[in-house]
């Protein structure tokens, strides 16, 4: 936020303070009128409840959650080796990604371990 930084009043700062002087003198003088006057009631909220309706416990939500955060994660590998696959890009070394050419490399297909970067022996 950018500081005031008037050193000499102007005419709009002159009746912004005659303004505010004259709502704090008319505030004093009628204290009922100003600000609120009535009390703020919390109202309960039910529930309309149809026939043979029960809502769902709550660990099958947190499940519901937790196998849809799953899904989105395997969509977004999906997507990664569709993209590499159609632009012929080079494999993603970080993460799950490398995990094939090491499952390869541990199963003895191949003698190198030049494209399985991610093996720690």
């Amino acid at each position: 936020m950018i500081k005031l930084q008037n050193i000499k009043d102007n005419a709009r700062s002159r009746r912004d303070a005659q303004r505010k002087a004259k709502q704090q003198a008319w505030a004093s003088s009628n204290p009922l009128r100003v600000g609120r006057t009535y009390q703020v009631v919390a109202q309960r909220v039910t529930m309309v409840k149809q026939a043979g309706y029960s809502p769902a416990p709550l660990k099958f939500l947190v499940a519901d959650a937790f196998w849809l955060a799953k899904e989105y994660k395997m969509q977004i590998l999906r997507a990664s080796y569709l993209y590499q696959n159609e632009f012929k890009r080079k494999p993603v070394i970080e993460g799950p990604a490398c995990l094939p050419q090491v499952a390869l490399y541990n199963a003895g297909h191949r003698k190198t371990r030049k494209e399985a970067v991610h093996i720690v022996k």
